[in-house]
């Protein structure tokens, strides 16, 4: 009987100290109703235990027995309704007391009517049922949430409820008759179990809160890096947003930098035409002033709606369509932009195979009109100006060079002369330094590039190439 009230004793302390550690460590970081439950019935255990220890020492013995096993079970059923919180299913506290009040029911009714070793057996019932139950809650909580501290329950559980279950069936079976006296061999195991359980459990649960917080600040963690990446993709928004404006004001400057000349040219056809009109009487002569400023109006009709169509599309974010094109045709309207004296000293060099191209018309109509303007307006004008068509195989390209004999670009400019806003030395060339960018914009967008070389002894050569085949 000493080794039991030893046993009893421990259990007690042990349960006692248990519980008020897991309070101190969980109360101010943990849910409270789960934590509250288990802790009470913590602290109700060394109770029961208590008592349960003491009551052959009672007056009345049989209701120390009583007591004792009814906070024993209301401290299980209070523990199991934590465990299943923590598995977010109902407490049903409310269907765990009444099994509490069953299960006392059964003892009173076997301490009244049944032998001694069957009452004894009874007396594990409903403890064995409570641990029982809580094994099967633990194994779903570590299905659940993955946890290693819920196994760990469960399989301490599972023992307890086996030895507990165990020691009743010794009970109804009667089979201890004949052992020797002292502490009967499964009521030790039990106990033996209980006191390592009393330990367990507790650091189960603990380890339960801590997956808990794990899952937490991993859950925090997913948090924060969805919310860095709906930062990074706002960020990615406005700067898209800011480039489709930065593309927008670089339209209006294109469509300004296109649009001066043709309307320059315009306005002076219509002054000439004006003149002789008012110092003319020749009716053929008129007639052929009115022409000309017919001819000029419609050639600059078709360069503003080019201009239009080519910066649309220059600024748009729609893929680029490439087209088969007829080249003789597309230079052929290149050349037709230029200013009569202009197209006149252009000399065609063509010495690709192939007679189509898969390109963009517009836009690199576009980007050889202003490579051949600025070849026209940098150079003297009793120079010719080169439009040369060459084939390339490795790799498959169209290339088209644009060779002048005018001053050629200095070396201070050569690495940025492509960059929008860069001009030559010569203030009396018009222009804003947004013809080359617009060719480099129109190679880009073709997969391919725009190279400035240098000629000798004197001049320029612009060099497009625009590959060909399936693009990447």
């Amino acid at each position: 009987m000493r080794l039991v009230h030893a046993l009893y004793a421990v259990a007690g302390l042990l349960y006692l100290a248990m519980p008020a550690m897991t309070w101190f460590l969980l109360h101010q970081r943990y849910a409270m109703r789960s934590l509250r439950w288990w802790c009470v019935g913590g602290l109700m255990l060394p109770v029961g235990i208590a008592l349960q220890g003491m009551r052959s020492s009672l007056d009345d013995p049989t209701l120390g027995l009583y007591g004792a096993a009814t906070v024993i079970n209301l401290a299980l059923a209070l523990q199991l309704a934590a465990l299943r919180i923590e598995a977010r299913r109902p407490a049903r506290l409310g269907w765990l007391l009444l099994a509490v009040g069953a299960g006392l029911s059964l003892i009173i009714l076997a301490e009244q009517a049944v032998s001694t070793p069957l009452r004894r057996g009874l007396e594990n019932v409903p403890p064995g049922l409570f641990t029982a139950a809580m094994a099967v809650v633990s194994v779903q909580l570590a299905r659940t949430r993955h946890s290693r501290s819920a196994w760990l329950l469960a399989a301490i559980y599972a023992c307890v409820a086996l030895a507990l279950l165990g020691r009743a069936l010794q009970g109804m079976l009667a089979v201890p008759a004949g052992l020797p006296p002292g502490p009967e061999p499964v009521f030790t195991f039990a106990m033996v179990l209980l006191l390592a359980a009393l330990l367990a459990t507790n650091l189960g649960y603990l380890g339960l809160a801590l997956d808990w917080a794990r899952d937490l600040e991993m859950g925090q963690r997913n948090a924060l890096v969805a919310l860095h990446q709906q930062q990074v993709g706002l960020e990615a928004a406005a700067r898209g947003r800011e480039m489709l404006a930065n593309e927008r004001a670089r339209t209006t400057r294109l469509l300004a930098h296109e649009v001066r000349q043709p309307l320059h040219n315009a306005s002076v056809s219509l002054q000439r035409a004006l003149e002789t009109l008012a110092h003319s009487d020749d009716p053929q002569q008129t007639s052929h002033a009115i022409e000309q400023a017919q001819e000029v109006i419609r050639n600059v009709s078709a360069t503003l709606d080019n201009t239009v169509a080519a910066a649309t599309l220059l600024a748009g974010a729609q893929q680029l369509r490439r087209l088969d094109s007829e080249l003789p045709l597309l230079l052929d309207l290149c050349l037709g932009d230029l200013p009569p004296e202009a197209r006149k000293r252009v000399r065609l060099d063509y010495r690709a195979d192939a007679r189509s191209a898969q390109l963009e018309p517009t836009l690199v109509r576009l980007a050889l009109r202003n490579l051949l303007t600025n070849a026209t307006l940098y150079s003297p004008r009793d120079t010719p100006v080169l439009l040369r068509v060459l084939d390339c195989d490795e790799p498959l390209a169209l290339v088209i060079e644009v060779v002048d004999e005018g001053p050629g670009v200095p070396e201070a400019l050569r690495e940025r002369i492509f960059e929008e806003g860069t001009r030559g030395d010569q203030p009396t060339v018009p222009g804003h330094g947004l013809g080359l960018h617009v060719v480099k914009r129109v190679a880009q967008l073709h997969g391919g590039r725009i190279d400035y070389e240098a000629k000798e002894p004197r001049g320029s050569i612009f060099r497009l190439t625009l590959p060909q085949g399936a693009p990447d």
